[in-house]
């Protein structure tokens, strides 16, 4: 059952939202709140810990997935892995590992050792018939081990001892053999120390060592559609599916799955006079000044958008440069619509703001006389643009790389397009909504 808020989110739950202790049903209904309430959700804001942008991704997705935050001791692991735990901590051992999938690698790691030690003990433990070795083989071993009587008193013990006997003998005469062979360094040169005039004593075949068996690959944390190909990350924090991307976009697409968060410039933050007052209409007449409004822009031409005004006849566009003491740089004609299109290219890279002048019968009203505040807006530099073109030649369908260089670049309309995009791909995936969301948050703190 779906859970809804009819009022803001108490202090208290906010709390509990950033200590990640709400239940499912809490959890998505909060997310629905924010999405709709920016008062509420620049409150949490607000009240998070500043190490909680810190965050990994790993640690993200464990909340998620409601996996414990203690992790089995190393002895732990071994002794399971082992099979020396009793009952009952087998079975808290494997109820922990049902939910966390670092120390499922960890113990799966030391599984695959201990197997590797146990199949390496049995090939030297395997019984021979040592009494049957060549005599040459033998006067070796006994030189080696200096024991002139070993194979008597071998042969005179009893069977069962016999059978440790030789384990141990086999044992020792690998190593002796091994000795024999090895070269021996001296100084700067390698003397080989084998006796040239006769070949080596024959050697008993040995049990060949099996191939190691690859070993199990790390959980799969994070798997995300993306175009024509999908992003993987697993639980020791390696990703894969980004090998076509520069590094500097790779680094942007981590710590975007990192933090959930999008990077936007500065810029955004400055056009965007959300400090000033509003004053309330003049004369019962109101303008609604609509886009580009505390943005950035891509054209040189941007086209301006503007609500009706009860009474207008016709509207005039007016554009200034604040760097220039507000100096004009560009008008339209008297227009009937509520929409215009500039006429001539904007210098690239500068802010620029506009106003719009309604003539009614009653004469001309001003947007700022009428309290609207001042609309800034920013057109992007050529070698931005520049750079946004060969990335979406390089990257075609990469929605998420693409939709986090538009947000780095303040491009916030087609960061959001992308966005959306890769939600549809990835309708179960929380990460990505919390991405859009992110983006469409920073949309509604326009001027």
């Amino acid at each position: 059952m779906r859970v809804s808020l009819s009022e803001h989110p108490s202090k208290q739950l906010l709390e509990r939202y950033s200590q990640r202790r709400l239940e499912a049903e809490e959890l998505l209904a909060l997310d629905d709140h924010f999405s709709a309430c920016v008062a509420c959700l620049e409150r949490w804001r607000q009240m998070k810990p500043g190490t909680d942008a810190l965050l990994t991704l790993r640690s993200s997705l464990e909340v998620a997935a409601e996996a414990p935050t203690d992790h089995l001791l190393h002895k732990q692991l071994l002794a399971y892995a082992e099979d020396r735990l009793d009952e009952a901590d087998r079975e808290l051992a494997e109820s922990h590992l049902e939910a966390c999938p670092r120390c499922v690698a960890q113990a799966q790691e030391l599984h695959d050792r201990v197997a590797r030690e146990a199949r390496a003990v049995d090939t030297l433990s395997t019984p021979a018939d040592i009494s049957s070795l060549p005599p040459a083989l033998w006067t070796r071993l006994t030189a080696a081990v200096s024991l002139s009587s070993l194979r008597g008193r071998f042969l005179s013990l009893p069977t069962r001892l016999r059978m440790a006997a030789a384990v141990a003998a086999l044992a020792l005469l690998v190593i002796a053999v091994a000795l024999w062979l090895r070269p021996q360094k001296n100084g700067h040169e390698i003397v080989d120390r084998r006796p040239t005039t006769s070949p080596p004593p024959s050697q008993p075949p040995l049990r060949p060592s099996p191939e190691p068996k690859p070993e199990n690959p790390a959980p799969i944390l994070l798997a995300l559609n993306d175009g024509s190909g999908q992003i993987t990350l697993d639980a020791q924090g390696n990703f894969s599916g980004l090998e076509s991307i520069s590094p500097a976009d790779q680094q942007r697409i981590k710590a975007a799955l990192e933090t959930r968060k999008v990077q936007t410039p500065e810029i955004l933050e400055e056009i965007r006079d959300l400090s000033a007052p509003v004053m309330g209409p003049s004369g019962g007449i109101a303008f609604a000044l609509l886009s580009p409004v505390g943005e950035v822009v891509a054209s040189d031409r941007p086209t301006f958008r503007w609500r009706p005004v009860s009474g207008a006849i016709s509207y005039q566009i007016t554009i200034t440069d604040p760097a220039s003491g507000y100096k004009e740089v560009g008008a339209s004609p008297q227009l009937q619509g509520t929409k215009w299109t500039a006429d001539r290219p904007l210098e690239r890279g500068r802010v620029y703001t506009w106003q719009i002048t309604a003539r009614t019968d009653g004469g001309k009203l001003n947007a700022t006389e009428a309290g609207a505040r001042e609309a800034k807006f920013k057109v992007l530099e050529q070698a931005t643009i520049d750079e946004l073109a060969r990335a979406k030649k390089a990257y075609p369908g990469r929605r998420l790389a693409l939709g986090l260089l538009y947000a780095e670049v303040g491009l916030l309309d087609e960061a959001e397009r992308e966005m959306k995009a890769l939600v549809a791909a990835n309708p179960q995936s929380p990460i990505v909504k919390s991405l859009l969301r992110d983006v469409q948050s920073k949309q509604r703190r326009r001027g």
